[in-house]
């Protein structure tokens, strides 16, 4: 008997997001780290923005992960 091949479903639009979302985390980390070569100033400032926008990455990312399981 010969096996069909499996076909791969699509992504879910929350399982996409979800990607989106952690790759958004990940540059906005690189982000972060590239800032400690600011003045001090300007990294302050850059890395209160980043800070807030990590926290609402979270928050948005375990939401979503609420929604899948």
């Amino acid at each position: 008997m010969e096996e069909q091949p499996r076909r791969l479903e699509p992504p879910s639009m929350a399982e996409s997001q979800l990607v989106e979302l952690r790759n958004m985390r990940v540059l906005l980390e690189a982000a972060r780290v590239r800032s400690r070569n600011l003045p001090y100033h300007r990294r302050a400032a850059l890395e209160a923005v980043i800070g807030r926008i990590l926290d609402e990455l979270d928050q948005q990312i375990e939401e979503l992960r609420a929604l899948r399981g």
